[in-house]
């Protein structure tokens, strides 16, 4: 993705948080594994945060129980992309997304 977008990484939910925080990010992609966290309790707090809640968030994860996917879905990501996903799909995805949403911004 650094090819193409800027992109800052960061190893737990909790930091996933305060960096967005600090450099609100367009996109914030969440592993549903995480250290501190699931992506699941992280986007729960973003949820509920004023100044994150609009930010797009799309899950990129291994993770396919359906009992799992179905608790993320109720939060209402952007997308859950399972992995593995190649280069070229990811971001034809996330492409997809930005230019679908610049459109509903006309």
């Amino acid at each position: 993705l650094k090819e193409t977008y800027t992109v800052t990484m960061v190893s737990s939910g909790q930091a996933a948080i305060d960096s967005a925080r600090m450099n609100r990010p367009d996109l914030i992609l969440l592993d549903y594994m995480m250290p501190e966290m699931t992506g699941k309790e992280t986007l729960e707090i973003i949820r509920k945060d004023d100044e994150l809640k609009n930010i797009p968030v799309f899950f990129l994860t291994g993770v396919s129980d359906r009992t799992k996917i179905s608790e993320c879905l109720k939060l209402n990501p952007s997308g859950y992309i399972l992995k593995p996903i190649g280069k070229f799909s990811l971001l034809a995805r996330i492409r997809a997304f930005f230019e679908e949403n610049e459109l509903d911004n006309l």
